[in-house]
């Protein structure tokens, strides 16, 4: 018998989080929320967060295991995955290959703003690997 039950999370309720490394901190000042995680409650196989890159700054080039989906709430931005490049804005979807190096930039003047996702149990199962 399936004992999971639903969780109901309100991100504005939840604190940002960022890298615990400073050095990464100070050049990558991107921030997120973890919404469904293993972490949070009784999910399986899911990861979804939501992301905010401020202007002029970037996600530093990474590569990690699990493939990820990216959805643009607000802003603009590029990304870069592998070789392939392409301006994001509101209402773009983007999929990352498992083990794709890809970085993505705030090229607008308000944050941008998106949804992530990692098919696994627990965003502590996710190991990002820096490029740069």
């Amino acid at each position: 018998m399936d004992t999971q039950k639903p969780i109901f999370i309100n991100q504005a309720e939840l604190e940002w989080e960022s890298w615990d490394d400073p050095d990464i901190a100070a050049k990558s000042p991107i921030r997120w929320k973890l919404l469904i995680t293993g972490e949070r409650g009784p999910s399986s196989g899911l990861v979804t967060g939501l992301a905010e890159v401020p202007p002029g700054a970037s996600l530093l080039l990474h590569h990690h295991e699990p493939e990820e989906t990216y959805y643009i709430i607000s802003g603009n931005g590029h990304m870069q995955i592998d070789d392939c490049e392409a301006e994001l804005g509101p209402g773009s979807a983007v999929y990352i290959p498992p083990n794709a190096k890809h970085t993505v930039r705030c090229i607008g003047t308000e944050p941008l703003v998106f949804i992530f996702t990692f098919a696994r149990d627990s965003f502590d199962q996710i190991i990002y690997n820096f490029d740069e």
